[in-house]
């Protein structure tokens, strides 16, 4: 793969992957890994590039989402992702997360403002937002990866030049990826995490439990409901600790 067309094809066919390097803890493969050339310089040229340049095009979904690394995902799997939460699109289903204590004061704060005013460049929300300190914009940083990771705020494009000036323009997932969010609608979160277990194996073969809770972010109750679904179903067996596709145990 040496295109950013070559880039749209394998996410598509994969489904979804890490976007730079993989993790060898999690069997997901990685499309830095794939590029067509030895050269690590162009690696990261040719990467660095595309993955603004698609996601702002939006031939396919760049953020932080499996174990909070930078993941591409293919907008026909968005749906599926999206459909995981059990959330509605509705514009209080923040509250709740709030309330568990799954979303901190500045990711609500971000997330109203975003509904307010759209758009909005990193440096111009903290501003707006009176985040100024060291210690506010590691808070900020972190509350942005948790509102990718639970598909509350999406990544637009990429501005400014040079290191001191780049940065991300953001706004809400659902303003963004609409037709996500309709296309979510008809799914359970249950039917959802299934279907991308399902996908996991396709791609793996075999994982265990731990990683599954690890790599989704899900609870470990879930993941166990959500394996003997696929166990009733006759589309994993249990071998050695393992979940794994039928064909290879």
């Amino acid at each position: 793969m040496k295109t950013a067309d070559g880039l749209v094809r394998m996410v598509d066919d994969l489904g979804f992957c890490f976007a730079f390097t993989g993790e060898s803890a999690y069997p997901i493969p990685a499309a830095f890994d794939h590029l067509d050339t030895r050269s690590d310089g162009r690696k990261w040229e040719w990467m660095w590039g595309w993955k603004d340049e698609l996601a702002e095009k939006k031939r396919l979904y760049y953020g932080k989402l499996l174990v909070k690394k930078p993941t591409f995902v293919s907008l026909k799997m968005l749906p599926t992702f999206y459909a995981t939460f059990g959330r509605a699109g509705d514009p209080d289903d923040h509250l709740e997360d709030v309330r568990a204590g799954r979303l901190s004061e500045i990711a609500r704060r971000v997330i109203e403002f975003l509904a307010v005013n759209g758009e909005t460049q990193t440096k111009r929300m903290r501003s707006a937002l009176g985040i100024t300190s060291q210690e506010g914009k590691s808070d900020y940083a972190k509350a942005i990866e948790e509102l990718q990771r639970l598909m509350y705020v999406a990544r637009v494009r990429a501005v400014g030049e040079g290191r001191e000036d780049y940065n991300y323009t953001y706004d809400l997932f659902v303003h963004r990826y609409p037709e996500t969010v309709r296309a979510a609608a008809s799914a359970s979160s249950a039917d959802a995490m299934t279907a991308l277990l399902a996908h996991l194996l396709d791609l793996a073969g075999g994982v265990s439990e731990a990683k599954v809770t690890k790599l989704f972010d899900w609870s470990e109750d879930r993941v166990a409901h959500v394996a003997r679904r696929l166990e009733t179903k006759k589309q994993l067996v249990r071998v050695g600790g393992l979940l794994v596709l039928p064909t290879l145990g």
